[in-house]
């Protein structure tokens, strides 16, 4: 039982550290995410994830955030089977995402704590701005493949500094005609891999445990919440001007955590 400890892992150490008044700073965090995600559709760890790192370091942030993701997205990914095709369909940006979750955690795991949030900083900054553009361009089939990978590759590489893949998997799957239902599940089903591996390289790397992951999963609740609050309020509020205003706050402190990690000066 002692490597179930709760002196043992990465999150319970630090979260036994702080008061009720940061624990109450990272709900809260939370139920914006959850929020902000039941109007326009973003990830909960974009919002949450320069909150929480005011509380946490950013391993341990991003750590706090995986399951969050996997369990909003698991009913997506089964939604109307056909799971074997559709795996064979973004094969190429499941492949990329595995490799770069394994050296992404690798890499988060090796830097020193200011070097992480400043590298989670930019990677929020680069994750905010290409959801403000919306890019969006068409992909030759013969590029499908070795684009799918690479995009796949640095998705992983986002979610695993800063727990943000959505942006670049997003741009890959409507370049290669993806759209509905079809868009929702296959992007739902990459996160679920991608964030698997990420936990399984923690495991591995990290010394997290299950304590790490009973602690995450019950970050899903708060992360919940906040889309049920918002739901009486989804209709009335213009999507896009709320996803604008959102991201500018992204940006803005995504900026902070960067200035705060001192590698500027």
């Amino acid at each position: 039982m002692s490597g179930l400890s709760f002196s043992s892992g990465l999150l319970a150490p630090h979260l036994q550290s702080l008061d009720v008044l940061q624990l109450l700073g990272i709900a809260i965090a939370l139920v914006l995410g959850g929020m902000v995600k039941g109007v326009t559709g973003i990830g909960v760890p974009l919002v949450a994830m320069p909150i929480v790192t005011y509380f946490l370091p950013v391993k341990e942030a991003v750590l706090l955030l995986s399951m969050p993701i996997i369990l909003g997205n698991i009913p997506q990914a089964l939604e109307g089977g056909e799971m074997l095709s559709t795996v064979r369909n973004i094969a190429a940006p499941l492949i990329g995402t595995v490799i770069g979750n394994v050296i992404g955690v690798s890499v988060l795991i090796a830097l020193e704590p200011h070097h992480a949030q400043a590298a989670s900083g930019v990677a929020l900054i680069v994750a905010a701005l290409l959801l403000l553009v919306s890019p969006r361009f068409k992909l030759a089939p013969a590029l499908a493949r070795p684009v799918g990978f690479a995009l796949g590759f640095g998705a992983a590489l986002m979610e695993s500094i800063a727990a943000v893949p959505g942006p670049l998997l997003a741009m890959y799957l409507i370049a290669s005609g993806a759209t509905g239902r079809a868009f929702t599940k296959q992007i739902a089903i990459i996160l679920v891999v991608s964030v698997i591996t990420l936990i399984t390289t923690f495991s591995h790397g990290a010394h997290a445990n299950l304590v790490d992951l009973a602690i995450s999963a019950a970050a899903s609740v708060p992360a919940i919440a906040g889309m049920l609050l918002i739901r009486p309020l989804r209709d009335r509020m213009h999507p896009l001007a709320f996803r604008v205003v959102v991201l500018v706050c992204v940006l803005a402190a995504a900026v902070q955590m960067i200035v705060k990690s001192h590698v500027l000066f």
